[in-house]
Formats: structure tokens, C-alpha cells, sequence
């Protein structure tokens, strides 16, 4: 009597689960057997969800009896006692009948929902609706599913999906920065480029896969092939004469072509190696010179340090002193240097490749050889200061009395000098020696000066050694006399060397135009430079042996 009461109670609340779902508060508690002011919401609420659950659980407790029936009538084994088959069976019987009980309340709570077919109707407009509503908008995988199983109305959802679309569009709009791709041609002229430096230069240069193509070729049939590729010119049956003519836009005949990438890849391919050949050189001034670049070509006037402002006592209520720079100045202005090579047509014709590495690389070289020759050329010329006393000097305390290799003795005796170099104000400076630079002459002697040795005796230390860098210099050798030696001191401590680009240019800047003298690229290398002493202090000179 219970259990059919319990059945009877499932039944009802499954017709309530699905009357609820369908319709209106006010609707659905018209179809209830009691008056309408008895129930509110909140109340059907819970019996549909009550409903729900009774008919979900008397499905899942109906699989489990059924996978514990099977599991029960597995256990009966060949030779087993007939006691303990009996057994089984009998607890297997329980089992199906049981199952029987629950199919029966399944079938009556299901003839219970078929009871009520435009609220099952509407419940699978309503699902469908979301189903496509999801898959519309790419809404999550379970978004639907978790929807529907709740009861979520149909606008909820419509509100739901709307928030989320706005807030995708909020998350995808369109950024206001560019972003500059690379094109076919610019793949296409790259490769012709490697492959020319790689003919050039096949050590320093190797082939990418797509400059593997152009192998072999001369620049020629590159160039016939680069403007076929991309412009679409065909350029067949051309004689030489002609063909570079074209390639180099001297020749614009009607039906070729008014402008040509071609050109310009071969003065990038000269401007690489001129470039390349600058940043090679070596150069041996750096380590004891600072940078300023300048932004005009006028004269530009850099103050002496007199010596380091000196701290003073500031009494209480009193006022603080300003510090001033010296008065001493030095001088010095940029100045233009610079070359032109060309590419004419005899180069395309002769399949010239010297045009593109040999030539522009000692270009280079000689751009970076000429800053070497005049920041050295301070050192070897001792030009006037500020004072208008020579660099080197014996008024300067910087100029030995009498010439020698670097020795213990000779290089004491410039570590003294450099030593008892003062400010204006008489105080001594502190400087110590941080560079030796020497020729090939005295490179060896110097070398064993500055490496450390196991000494067997005290005579034998090597009171110099890792306390200055060596810097061999072949400027300094001089084949028919003496070749002077310098001691330099750090430039962070005390000014030295002052060398300057213009601002905007550091180091070799190149250009190119079509030419007008010649027929074919003219490739211009200028460099914008000047280098001044600034200070005599930091600086000690041997006129050597």
C-alpha cells in the first residue's frame, strides 16, 4: 500500500515537472487539483524538482539491478556445490523481481508524462531552440545540455548568448596598429641577393634554401629571371648589351619596362660588403676613447675638466656654493670623408663579381683604416691644446726625457708621471696607467711585462703583470727610427680621445643613385668624423728606441 502510494506520488510530480516547465505560474496552477492561491512558485518549484528526480532515480536504480542480476547469475561456476547454486539463484530471483517492481513504476510515471503532450511539445521547442541558439554562436560544449537541464527559459538564454557575443566583439576588435608583411618579391629579391654574396664570397656567405635556386647563374640571367619573376617583363632574345641596359634602367624602351627592382638589389648587395668591410676592421683606439656624436658640422668647444668640484661646509641656514668647470677649452669640428664605386653595364657583361665583395670591402676597410689613421694621428702628430702647448710636453708632465722600450724602469717612470698629475686647485688627480700601447717592435718585451711569472726569487717578480691591457698598434712602428711608445689611463676616471659622428649617422653611411657620369649604380660611402684630444693628463708618451 506504501509502495503504490510512492508511485502514485512520482507520477504526480513528474505531470507537475512538466506542466511547470511549459507554462506560466498562473497557467500551470490552473491545471493543479487544488486553488491556485494555495500554491506560489516557489513551492511548484520544488515539486517539479522532486518530480525530476523521482522519475531519473527509478531509471538509474533500474540499471543497477539489472548489471547486479547479470553480475549475480556469473557467479554460478561448473562444479560448484549444489547448495551454493541454490543459493545464487534464489538471491538472483530477488534481484528479478525487484526489476519487475521498478519497470512497472517507470511505465507508470512515463504514461503519466504522456498524459500531458503540448507540455512535452513545447519542452522540445523550447530545447531545440537553445540547441541551435548554441551551436549559432559557438557557445561552450555543455552549454545547451546545462540550459535545458535547468530550466532556463528561452529569453534568459536569448540574454545569455547576447552578453557573451558582445563581449567576444569587445575582445576581437580591430587593433589600430599595422603589421607590415613580407611579399613574394621581397622573398625573390633576398634570395637573389644571398646568392650573389655567396658567388662573392662563398666562405663568408652560405646558401638558404631559397638562394639554392639561383646557383649558378651569372648576374645576367639573375636579373633576367628576377624581373621575369616579378614584373612579368620577359626579357628573351635581349643581346647583352641590351639586357643590362634594361636591368639597370638605362634602356626604357616601349614594351620593357619604366622601373626595375633590380638596380636596387645590386647596390644592396655593394652597400652589405662596403658595410661589412668597415665593421671588420679592427680598430685599436676604442678601448681608450669616448664617443660624442655632434648634430651639425659647426666647431664644437669642449671644457676641461680643472679637477674634481670640491665639497665644502655648508653651515646651518647657509647657502651652497656652486662648482664651475675650468675655463680651458678644446676644439674640434666634423669633417666629410667619402668614396663612390660603381656598377656599370661592363659589370653585368663581365659577370664581375669583384663589383660586389673585393671592391665595396676595401671600401669599407678604408673607411674604418682612416678613423684608425686620426685618432692615432693625435697621438703621433701631438698637435697644440687649448694652452697652446703641445700634447706630449715637458710643461705637461707627460713626455719622457730620454727614449727606451717598455722596461720595469721606463714604464715606473711614466706610472710616477701620470701619478703626480694635479687639478687646477693643486690636488693630486690619482690616475693610474690602464693601457700600454706599443708597436710589433716592442710587443714581445711588453708581452713579458704585463704576463705573470713564477718567480724562483724576489728579484724575479713581475711587478707589472695584469696591471695594464696591451694594445700593439703597427701606426706606431716606425721602419727607420724609434718607434715611441704611450701609457693611457682610463677614460671613465679622466677625459682622453674625443671622437664624433654626425647624429643620426654613426659609423659609415652609404647611399646610392642612378648614375650620370658613368652608365650604371653609383654607391656612395661617406663618414661623418673628428677626434681631438681633450685632456693631456690621462696621457704619457716614450719616444722609445
Amino acid at each position: 500500500m506504501l509502495k503504490a502510494h510512492s508511485l502514485k506520488l512520482a507520477a504526480v510530480a513528474f505531470a507537475l515537472c512538466a506542466a511547470f516547465v511549459m507554462f506560466s505560474p498562473e497557467a500551470f496552477a490552473a491545471t493543479l487539483p487544488v486553488k491556485a492561491s494555495l500554491i506560489d512558485h516557489s513551492s511548484v518549484l520544488q515539486l517539479v524538482s522532486e518530480a525530476g528526480i523521482a522519475l531519473a532515480t527509478l531509471r538509474s536504480k533500474h540499471d543497477d539491478l539489472v548489471s547486479r542480476a547479470q553480475a549475480k547469475q556469473a557467479e554460478i561456476k561448473d562444479g560448484m556445490a549444489p547448495e551454493d547454486v541454490k543459493r545464487i539463484e534464489d538471491e538472483h530471483a530477488v534481484l528479478v523481481r525487484e526489476i519487475e517492481g521498478v519497470k512497472e513504476d517507470i511505465r507508470k510515471a512515463e504514461q503519466e508524462e504522456r498524459s500531458n503532450p503540448a507540455s512535452v511539445a513545447a519542452e522540445r521547442t523550447r530545447s531545440a531552440e537553445i540547441t541551435t541558439l548554441a551551436q549559432r554562436h559557438n557557445m561552450p560544449a555543455d552549454f545547451a545540455a546545462k540550459h535545458i537541464a535547468d530550466g532556463t527559459s528561452l529569453e534568459d538564454v536569448r540574454k545569455i548568448v547576447l552578453d557573451e557575443v558582445a563581449k567576444r566583439a569587445e575582445q576581437s576588435r580591430i587593433s589600430p596598429r599595422a603589421t607590415v608583411l613580407t611579399d613574394e618579391g621581397d622573398t625573390i629579391r633576398a634570395a637573389v641577393e644571398t646568392a650573389i654574396l655567396h658567388r662573392a664570397n662563398p666562405a663568408a656567405v652560405k646558401l638558404d634554401d631559397a638562394a639554392r635556386s639561383w646557383r649558378g647563374m651569372s648576374l645576367l640571367e639573375m636579373g633576367r629571371v628576377f624581373v621575369e619573376d616579378t614584373q612579368g617583363v620577359k626579357l628573351r632574345g635581349l643581346g647583352k648589351r641590351e639586357l643590362a641596359g634594361v636591368l639597370l634602367g638605362l634602356d626604357r624602351r616601349s614594351g620593357m619596362m619604366s622601373t626595375s627592382d633590380f638596380p636596387q638589389l645590386l647596390a644592396n648587395v655593394a652597400s652589405k660588403r662596403l658595410r661589412d668591410g668597415y665593421g671588420s676592421a679592427r680598430q685599436t683606439w676604442r678601448p681608450f676613447s669616448r664617443q660624442s656624436n655632434a648634430p651639425d658640422f659647426k666647431e664644437r668647444a669642449i671644457v676641461q675638466l680643472s679637477g674634481m668640484p670640491e665639497f665644502l661646509k655648508v653651515k646651518e641656514g647657509g647657502e651652497y656654493q656652486s662648482a664651475f668647470l675650468g675655463e680651458s677649452v678644446e676644439k674640434y669640428a666634423l669633417a666629410t670623408y667619402g668614396r663612390i664605386i660603381s656598377i656599370t653595364r661592363q659589370t653585368l657583361i663581365n659577370d664581375d663579381l669583384g663589383a660586389f665583395d673585393r671592391l665595396p670591402t676595401l671600401f669599407g676597410r678604408a673607411a674604418a683604416e682612416l678613423e684608425s689613421d686620426l685618432v692615432w694621428g693625435v697621438l703621433l702628430n701631438n698637435p697644440k691644446m687649448g694652452d697652446n702647448v703641445d700634447l706630449f710636453h715637458a710643461d705637461h708632465g707627460n713626455l719622457a726625457a730620454s727614449g727606451g722600450a717598455p722596461s720595469e724602469t721606463t714604464v715606473e717612470a711614466a706610472e710616477i708621471a701620470i701619478g703626480a698629475q694635479k687639478d687646477a686647485a693643486g690636488k693630486p688627480l690619482n690616475l693610474t696607467p690602464r693601457f700600454l700601447a706599443v708597436s710589433r717592435k716592442h710587443k714581445v718585451g711588453a708581452q713579458k711585462l704585463l704576463t705573470a711569472v713564477t718567480a724562483s726569487k724576489t728579484g724575479d717578480v713581475n711587478v707589472y703583470q695584469n696591471t695594464m691591457d696591451l694594445i700593439v698598434e703597427d701606426r706606431l712602428y716606425n721602419a727607420g727610427g724609434a718607434c715611441p711608445w704611450f701609457i693611457i689611463g682610463d677614460p671613465a676616471q679622466w677625459d682622453t680621445i674625443e671622437y664624433a659622428y654626425l647624429e643620426g649617422e654613426e659609423g659609415l653611411y652609404t647611399e646610392e643613385r642612378m648614375g650620370f657620369e658613368v652608365d650604371g649604380i653609383q654607391i656612395k660611402g661617406r663618414l661623418d668624423f673628428a677626434a681631438k684630444a681633450i685632456d693631456h693628463k690621462a696621457f704619457y708618451k716614450n719616444p722609445g728606441n
